[in-house]
């Protein structure tokens, strides 16, 4: 028993980067012998964990394993965000439509009335196509990126995902800042219907629930990473 416990210890050990020198000062100052730690640490078919040395022994095959991993990750981020952007547009248009329908802003003639009626409800058509498809993309990114993160926390200090975050981030402020203020506007020129206040509802929810989710994203990863 103890020795699978010094096995273990020094597995977790070199796991958090610590080198063989450290782990051995730390085991000899809990009152482990020195034969038994470097009987231990010589037990590479029950650590399984390389030593931090061994990983400068080859530095061209660890520098193509971090480079495969880190473009996977940006990959799978980039298309997450493209299947979040589909997504997020698909569902505000979505509601535009029923608005609209609703709602209606401005009675037009009975003509021009069945010919828009008519486009519409192509555009609602490729609306709710474009979310059969983008939905379990967006999910299935978005479940998969989670675990990843969850599983290696550095996968927080990507380039590409700092990027689309940040891009997300601005992208979602400026669209709510517009509306805000074309909603501020239209109360001064007496043009505050409700079709108008309803359309202004809708993409401020979507693009305000999207800024705050990334906004929380970043507040927890400079919590993680200092």
């Amino acid at each position: 028993m103890q020795t699978i416990e010094l096995l273990n210890y020094i597995k977790q050990a070199r796991l958090k980067g610590l080198s063989d020198q450290e782990i051995n000062t730390s085991l000899i100052n809990e009152g482990w012998s020195s034969i038994d730690i470097q009987k231990a640490m010589e037990n590479k078919g029950e650590l399984k964990v390389p030593k931090p040395n061994d990983e400068l022994e080859n530095p061209q095959q660890t520098s193509k394993a971090g480079t495969s991993l880190s473009m996977w990750d940006a990959f799978e981020h980039i298309l997450l965000f493209i299947s979040l952007y589909v997504l997020a547009t698909s569902v505000a248009l979505t509601l535009h439509y029923f608005v609209d329908k609703w709602f209606p802003g401005v009675i037009e003639d009975s003509y021009n009335y069945r010919y828009k009626d008519s486009w519409n409800l192509t555009l609602l058509r490729g609306y709710i196509a474009s979310l059969i498809v983008s939905y379990p993309l967006f999910a299935f990114f978005f479940l998969k990126v989670a675990k990843r993160t969850e599983e290696y926390p550095d996968v927080r200090n990507l380039n590409a995902r700092k990027s689309l975050t940040y891009f997300t981030l601005v992208v979602t402020f400026i669209i709510v800042l517009v509306n805000i203020i074309s909603l501020i506007y239209g109360f001064l020129n007496g043009n505050a219907t409700i079709n108008f206040i309803l359309h202004f509802l809708i993409t401020v929810s979507v693009s305000g629930a999207v800024f705050a989710y990334y906004l929380n994203q970043v507040k927890e990863d400079k919590k993680i990473n200092g």
